[in-house]
């Protein structure tokens, strides 16, 4: 007996193969689609991650903002203090200077032979008119003058014969610089 198959195994295994090719392929793009769907989480936790990490970088970076300007300040007011300072110590030198100059004139200058009338000195400019018995005096007060280390560069501006008490008396202007000395 012939037996005849009458239902369609061929199709019907056809159709299962692919229901499950279908079921397959959809079950790979649904794992695709989670594979996706995880990484997508995983960078976002990442991005959060990372925003955080910012915030936290630009509160440090303000409070040593806040230190940076406290140390500027702190150093322009150190600049402010050394200027200070060393006007202080310019003052103190140019007033020993000065003190040290009227000493070196009052010890230089010869009693009885020369008369000082008038010491004038503009920042480091000296000025001294007077009168001596001679040429000698004045010459040798100058080169006394020359050998202070307080004054420099002392030349004679002027001398003149004048009568002063029936006496014929040598009229001077000298000029010279002042400075201190060198060590």
């Amino acid at each position: 007996m012939i037996h005849i198959n009458l239902l369609p195994v061929r199709e019907i295994k056809r159709r299962k193969k692919v229901k499950s090719e279908i079921v397959i392929a959809a079950l790979a793009f649904l794992s695709l689609i989670g594979i996706f769907l995880v990484i997508e989480v995983m960078q976002l936790s990442a991005i959060e991650k990372l925003k955080d990490e910012d915030k936290k970088l630009i509160a440090e970076k303000q409070q040593y903002t806040k230190i940076l300007d406290e140390i500027k300040k702190m150093e322009e007011e150190k600049k402010l203090l050394l200027t200070r300072v060393e006007v202080i110590n310019q003052l103190k030198q140019s007033s020993s200077l000065t003190v040290h100059v009227l000493d070196e004139i009052a010890n230089l200058t010869p009693p009885g032979r020369l008369w000082l009338k008038s010491l004038s000195q503009v920042e480091s400019q000296l000025v001294l008119t007077g009168m001596a018995l001679d040429d000698q005096t004045v010459a040798k007060y100058m080169d006394d003058l020359e050998g202070s280390g307080y004054i420099q560069n002392v030349s004679l501006a002027s001398s003149a014969m004048e009568v002063f008490a029936e006496r014929n008396l040598k009229v001077f202007s000298i000029s010279g610089q002042v400075a201190m000395p060198k060590r």
